[in-house]
């Protein structure tokens, strides 16, 4: 009689305990919290902890809130796997959890379309991160220097990848050296170019090079640009010794300094497909001295003169005389662009 006693008196104790887990909201997801007072309530009562073992929080949070949320992690110095599934979110905002160096990891929602401009920039601590089906945009710097950083999942739905988005991340830095893709976006070159370098193994179904791909590798005279790229991001080319390049009537945009400082480039024909040339994109090229306009650029450089996408007068000399030929001479005063 009392062995069944003390039988049903451990069961009832069993479910206590199963029941205290789930009032307590705890779980696989971990403690459940409404606000960045709670959090750091009870992140104050858990004892300091170690990256790889993380005190785990799920959060239903909306954009207002996360910069609040950063804060009391970052202050807290405890190490926190963040849950945000079931949160209201279509973006995680910019600068979210900037330099949040404690944050270990971090579930995105699926209602989340774009991850902001340095998002989770020098979040040090994460190690991996999976980014859901919904995401098409990842911004500028959204994970620059995540040294930790080792493994990234990136759905295909993803077709806009920001400048220096992963730079600095353990992850780039494994990749061997060569191209770098990101769902058929070529994102850097890895590696230390050998002298004379000519890029012409160009994945044929890449349809963007992303900023900062090629910017400040000296050694890169000559690239092939195939058919199926739409875009030239900024600074894509940037200081780059790039002395010929053919861009194919597939692409429709040229971004902010996306060849700027090329300073051995000769001459550049811009197809008719081109209608958006960004700020500076071909300043700082004294070698170019022949510029070629199949077509009519709608969006050139949106600034004052000293931001227009070529340098002397060819923003003028364009504007009069429509497409065509334009060759740089210097006329003892100053260098002028004449159309041909």
């Amino acid at each position: 009689m009392k062995k069944k006693q003390v039988f049903v008196y451990g069961l009832i104790a069993v479910i206590l305990a199963l029941a205290f887990i789930a009032c307590s909201g705890s779980g696989r997801g971990g403690k459940s919290l409404n606000s960045a007072a709670e959090l750091k309530e009870y992140l104050d009562k858990q004892p300091a902890n170690s990256p790889d073992k993380p005190i785990k929080v799920a959060m239903k949070v909306n954009e207002m809130m996360i910069n609040d949320i950063a804060q009391v992690i970052s202050e807290a110095g405890k190490y926190v796997s963040l849950n945000l599934s079931g949160s209201p979110l279509t973006e995680i905002p910019d600068e979210a959890f900037e330099n949040c160096k404690t944050l270990a990891g971090i579930t995105i929602p699926s209602s989340v379309t774009s991850i902001g401009y340095s998002a989770f920039s020098s979040c040090t601590s994460l190690t991996s991160i999976t980014i859901p089906n919904s995401v098409t945009s990842i911004e500028g710097g959204a994970f620059n220097g995540c040294t930790s950083l080792t493994s990234i999942t990136i759905p295909s739905s993803v077709t806009s990848i920001g400048a220096w988005a992963f730079d600095g991340t353990a992850w780039l830095n494994s990749q061997p050296d060569g191209l770098v893709y990101v769902n058929k976006i070529l994102y850097a070159y890895k590696g230390t170019m050998p002298a004379n370098t000519v890029i012409n193994d160009i994945r044929a179904d890449t349809i963007a090079i992303t900023d900062g791909a090629f910017s400040f590798k000296e050694n890169l005279t000559s690239v092939t640009i195939p058919n199926s790229v739409t875009s030239i991001g900024a600074g894509t080319f940037d200081g780059s010794g790039l002395t010929s390049v053919n861009i194919p009537n597939s692409v429709t945009s040229i971004g902010r300094d996306a060849f700027r400082g090329c300073s051995s480039l000769t001459s550049v024909t811009i197809p008719s497909s081109v209608t958006s040339i960004g700020d500076n994109a071909f300043r700082g090229c004294p070698s170019l001295t022949s510029v070629t306009f199949q077509g009519t650029i709608v969006s050139d450089n949106l600034g004052d003169r000293y931001n227009y996408s070529f340098s002397d007068d060819l923003h003028d000399k364009y504007l009069a005389g429509g497409i065509g030929t334009y060759t740089r001479s210097w006329n003892g005063r100053a260098y002028v662009w004449t159309k041909q």
